[in-house]
């Protein structure tokens, strides 16, 4: 019996230590290519300037300069800020997890799926980038994308039914079969879109991965110490090994995106993201829990379904408006969470604005681990 604990805590701890050294690396190779990327997307005429720095005059003025392709003036060179830094930091990870799939020892079988899903979704990102892609669209292809990953699913098609309800169902479990299915396809389409959707400010797309990503590693870990069935320790053990590595590129990118930010992550990083959350969660099968700590998003979501949905006007950016006389944003009257903070709190520096965000999103994973790990309690027997 000694044997196989020790044997169990073995397996463990070495994909993740793996998983662990290539997020290292993955974050310094970032931080290593980043910047010689950034002049090549400006070559290649991939850039914009920042909004909530530049007045609509200012815009005008570099619209007509860019589409004219006269050379920029000092005054507009300041402005360029090259985007889709997303596809940089999405290549790192994708060769950062394989190898750390191969060392760890981990059954290809079980992690293709979930890969060939990340990789779909970070190309669709950048062409979305370059050719921006229409909504109904993203919508339909990000279905296809999530298709590797939901064929190559091996959890239950059935959930847990809370106690009070079980005399009406007649059992604990609630056999859903294919529309469980289903179900996991609307997870990672909304995980993919919602980090693109709040958006707008330096350093919101990439803080807000930040945490969830981190939050979902804190989430394995902890169930890695209460489960004790193999199938479920080894689904945990690939969620963390996905994870890893994602933190690592992504802490270094930040560092680059947070303000005043010298890069745009573009659509390529916010897909990217959203679907190694998805993943992850959808893998290691905690899907639930996954919408808990995805909380911010979902209220930026139902709040943006007016303008999404053509109900009310819909400008191409929602972002706040900037005032330059003192340098602040003020809440633009559009359906985000970043006008409804502005319009609770005030107007408020970006950088501010940005914490904010950030402070909101980690208040919410605690609380989508209390409602987890405590409040759960009162409805199942078992809550790990």
């Amino acid at each position: 019996m000694e044997q196989e604990i020790l044997h169990g805590i073995e397996n463990s701890v070495r994909p993740i230590s793996i998983a662990a050294v290539l997020s290292v690396i993955g974050y310094f190779v970032s931080m290593r290519f980043i910047p010689p990327v950034m002049q090549i997307l400006f070559d290649r005429n991939i850039y914009g300037i920042d909004i909530n720095k530049t007045t609509v005059e200012t815009r005008q003025q570099f619209s007509k300069a860019r589409k004219s392709g006269a050379e920029f003036s000092d005054t507009f060179k300041k402005l360029v800020v090259p985007e889709s830094l997303g596809i940089v930091v999405g290549g790192i990870y994708l060769c950062a997890v394989l190898l750390a799939l191969i060392l760890a020892g981990v059954p290809l079988t079980k992690a293709n799926g979930a890969v060939t899903t990340i990789a779909v979704m970070l190309l669709l990102g950048f062409v979305d980038d370059v050719l921006d892609v229409r909504w109904r669209y993203k919508l339909i292809l990000s279905v296809f994308g999530a298709m590797p990953l939901i064929m190559g699913y091996e959890g239950a098609l059935s959930v847990a039914v809370p106690i009070p309800l079980r005399d009406y169902i007649g059992s604990a479990f609630l056999y859903i079969g294919p529309l469980y299915l289903v179900y996991l396809v609307a997870v990672c389409v909304f995980c993919t879109n919602s980090i693109n959707i709040l958006a707008g400010v330096n350093g919101v797309e990439v803080g807000q991965s930040l945490v969830i990503g981190i939050a979902s590693l804190v989430y394995n870990l902890v169930q890695l110490r209460h489960v004790d069935d193999q199938t479920t320790t080894e689904q945990h053990r690939v969620a963390i090994v996905l994870l890893l590595p994602f933190i690592g590129v992504s802490f270094a990118l930040w560092k680059f995106n947070r303000y005043p930010s010298r890069v745009f992550v573009g659509d390529s990083y916010t897909y990217f993201a959203g679907t190694v959350l998805a993943v992850a969660g959808i893998t290691a099968v905690y899907s639930k829990t996954l919408l808990l700590l995805f909380i911010p998003q979902i209220i930026n979501f139902v709040i943006s379904l007016p303008q999404l949905f053509h109900i009310i006007e819909c400008p191409r950016h929602r972002v706040p408006r900037w005032i330059p006389e003192r340098n602040v944003l003020t809440n633009s009257r559009n359906g985000t969470i970043l006008n409804a903070l502005l319009m609770v709190f005030g107007d408020m520096h970006e950088r501010r604005l940005t914490n904010v965000v950030i402070v909101f999103q980690i208040v919410c994973s605690v609380l989508a681990f209390y409602i987890r790990y405590v409040l759960a309690g009162l409805v199942f027997e078992r809550v790990v």
